[in-house]
C-alpha cells in the first residue's frame, strides 16, 4: 500500500490506444472536463444572481416612475404658486376669474355666453330635441 497513491491517478492508467501508439484518452477528456466545469460554474452563478438582477431592474424602473411623478407634482406646485400669487396680488386676474368661473358681471353689463367648440352643442348645428 505504500507504493500506491491514495487517490486515482489517471496517468497510471494506459489505454489500449496508448499501448499501440495512438492518442491518450485523458488528453482528450481533460479539456472537455474543464469546459463543462466552467459552464457549470457560470450556470450556477447565473441561477444565484438572476433574481437579484431582476429585482434591481424593477427597483430602477420604479425609481424612474417615481422621479417622473415628482417632476409632474413640482410643475403642478409651481402652477398653483403662480395662481396663488396672481390671486393675491393681481387685481385684473381676480376680476377675470370672477367673471369666468363665478359668472359675475358689473352692474349694467351685458354678458354673452358662448358654448364651447367641440362640445355637445355646435355653433353651426342647433341642439336636437331629446
Amino acid at each position: 500500500m505504500a507504493g500506491r497513491p491514495k487517490f486515482f491517478n489517471p496517468r497510471g492508467v494506459r489505454s489500449a490506444s496508448v499501448r499501440s501508439g495512438g492518442p491518450d484518452i485523458w488528453s482528450r477528456l481533460l479539456p472537455v472536463t474543464y469546459v463543462l466545469l466552467g459552464l457549470g460554474v457560470l450556470s450556477l452563478g447565473g441561477v444565484v444572481y438572476w433574481p437579484q438582477f431582476q429585482r434591481t431592474q424593477e427597483l430602477q424602473n420604479r425609481k424612474a416612475s417615481l422621479q417622473r411623478e415628482i417632476e409632474s407634482e413640482q410643475a403642478r406646485t409651481l402652477r398653483l404658486q403662480d395662481e396663488l400669487y396672481a390671486l393675491r396680488d393681481d387685481r385684473f386676474y381676480v376680476e377675470r376669474m370672477a367673471r369666468d368661473v363665478l359668472h359675475y358681471a358689473r352692474p349694467g353689463e351685458t354678458v354673452f355666453k358662448f358654448p364651447p367648440y367641440g362640445g355637445e352643442a355646435s355653433p353651426l348645428r342647433p341642439r336636437e330635441a331629446r
